[in-house]
Parts: C-alpha cells; structure tokens; sequence
C-alpha cells in the first residue's frame, strides 16, 4: 500500500486539512469525506466522469504500473524545486523554476481525473481535469498510518517504523503527532481512532525518540477502537544513520552500515538490548485480542508493557537543537538543472517553441 496527499498550497498542506490517497493493487482513492471514493487501479488511466465510464468511453489499461505510483507518492521534486528557487542566484534559472512550479510539472499528475464529476457537493477537484499528488509525507504524516487506522479494517496494532528527519536528521515524533492532530482535528475525517500522543519536546526529552515505545496500551481509556502502536524510532544503533532525505549517493560499505543499524534498532540488536525483546512484540500483536477475549496477560507481557508503554508522563520544556549545517548545493544544481530540461522537452514536445 502506498500513500499520496492531494498537492495543495505549502500554507494548506498540513494534516489537518489535506486530502490521503491509498494506493493498492486493487484501487486507488481516499476515504476522505470530502471524496470518498476509490477507483479501480486497473482501469485508472480511463477516462471516469461521475465514479464510471461513460458508455460511449473506453476502458483504458497500463497505467498501475509500480515505478509510476512509486514515483507519485514519494516525489520529493517539488521540495527540491522551492530550494532550487530560493538558492539559485542565476536570474534565469530562477524565473525558469518558478514557471516550472506554477504550472505545477514539479508534481506528479493523474489525467484523466478519476474522480471527476464525482460527489459534486463537496469534491474539491470535481471539475479538475488532473488529480495532483505529492509525497504522502510534506501534510507532516510521515509515518503512512491513515489508511490502516479504518475502523473497517479492524487493525490491532501497527509498527511504525519512523525514519524521519526531524531534529539532526533523526525523528522527534513528528509525525505520531501529526495524524493524532488529525484524529482530534481532522477536517474530512473518516471514522478511526488513534491513541494519545504527547508533543514532540516529550519525544525528546523522555528519549521516546531513541527506543521502541507503545502508545494505546490501556484499550478501556483510548476512544473506539484504535490500534496499538508501537513505535519504533530511526536510532543510532551501530552507525550514525541519521542521513540526509536529499542525500542521493552512498559508497557501498555505508549503505551495508544503514542497513545494518536499520537491523539493529528494529530488533534490538537481535535480542541483546533486551532479551524479552522478541516476546514483547508478540505481547503487542496480541494485546488487542486478549483485551477483547478479556483473557489475563501472562507475566511476560505485563513486564513488556512496564517496560514500553507511555504512561501519560509529559515533560514539555523547549528542547534546543543544534542543527549540523550540510552541503547541499550540489544536489539542488542538479535538480535545478534536471527540472529545466524536462520542462523544455515538454514544451517542445506540445509545441510551445
């Protein structure tokens, strides 16, 4: 499953305004209220009007291709192209760049629409002829949790593993905090639930962002059925993994290290952090189960739940974070050049010049 925001205006683009995409083998749509619906991915290149193919239309194939949705949902063009703008001292690559982004080639587009003419009343691209989509992670959801927290898909629980960069490119709960703004605030909310999040100075302070925490562990004090979440934070394990998203090239021994500590923090280095490490992520996949079968939980799990769940404590003192300053002229230069040329290329190719 992949996820994908509706591109809107970077003022608009916050989690609790912005319209999630689900994208599946099956379908692509958002069970936002002000769409809600889903058109099958198979036929997405078609040409719908009102949720279906006008008789007189034709059924279209090939465009559920991997590397097209992949592209669309984790599109970070438009990001580099607002650097690209602010950092170019060039006159002319600068007014190019800012053509480029107004007409919106920095993101990827569906055309036709598969939501046109559909749920007129309050559909906000009902007369759009494209459906624009950027990075399922700039509304600041980077975690892709929405979809699974459907209460009509009846999770019990979610590992999140968060490899944000958010303070010194290592996460500090940003995105738990942005869907559970979401959950209490969301505009075109769906029916889920989401447990209690504290704010990201508690992330920090408490270390939640440095060790795998449990969040909803008491069932009976979260509102409706919400899931358990265990989140499993990006860490320094054994290799300092806290890597730029715009960094684009790795030697082939730091790549092996990543992955490694990827490894690491995940498992807890095997066990060794924590012997009871692989029980208690058994005890979480079946917390919810036990709480429904009112089953008693075994010794083993309630240590488990000692030892990783939240417990409501917070500690909201400002946390000052000294950013290390990287290089990044290189890469902007690139995309700056890259974007240019694909714009070119797609005047030429319409006849534009």
């Amino acid at each position: 499953m992949l996820v994908a925001t509706r591109s809107l205006s970077k003022e608009e683009q916050n989690s609790v305004i912005s319209n999630v995409f689900e994208m599946n083998p099956f379908e692509l749509g958002t069970w936002d209220t002000n769409i809600a619906g889903f058109a099958p991915m198979e036929y997405i290149g078609s040409n719908f009007s009102g949720g279906t193919v006008p008789s007189d239309g034709t059924c279209v194939k090939g465009f559920d291709q991997v590397g097209f949705l992949i592209g669309a949902t984790s599109t970070l063009f438009e990001e580099a192209l607002n650097r690209a703008v602010n950092s170019t001292g060039i006159s002319i690559f600068r007014s190019a760049l800012q053509m480029l982004s107004k007409g919106n080639n920095d993101v990827a587009q569906l055309q036709p629409n598969p939501f046109f003419d559909f749920n007129p009343e309050v559909n906000p691209i009902v007369k759009s002829e494209e459906l624009s989509l950027v990075d399922g992670g700039l509304d600041g959801q980077n975690l892709p949790l929405l979809p699974l927290l459907q209460q009509s898909r009846k999770v019990d629980v979610i590992f999140a593993v968060d490899s944000s960069a958010d303070s010194q490119n290592f996460p500090n709960g940003t995105a738990l905090v942005a869907t559970y703004e979401r959950a209490l605030k969301g505009k075109f909310n769906s029916k889920f639930s989401f447990p209690s999040i504290p704010d990201q100075n508690t992330f920090v302070n408490l270390g939640l962002n440095k060790r795998p925490t449990f969040f909803g562990c008491d069932a009976s004090n979260v509102t409706g059925d919400a899931p358990l979440i265990v989140y499993i934070p990006n860490s320094k394990y054994s290799a300092a993994s806290n890597i730029s998203t715009f960094q684009s090239e790795y030697k082939t021994s730091f790549r092996n290290k990543m992955i490694q500590n990827g490894y690491d923090f995940s498992t807890g280095k095997n066990g060794t952090v924590d012997p009871l490490w692989p029980a208690c992520m058994g005890c979480a996949t079946l917390s919810r189960s036990m709480t429904r079968t009112k089953a008693p939980i075994p010794a083993a799990c309630q240590k488990c739940f000692s030892s990783y769940c939240w417990n409501g404590t917070l500690d909201q003192t400002p946390v000052k974070v000294s950013y290390a300053v990287r290089n990044f002229n290189n890469y902007i230069a690139l995309t700056a050049l890259f974007l240019i040329l694909n714009f070119t290329y797609q005047l030429a190719a319409n006849e534009i010049i």
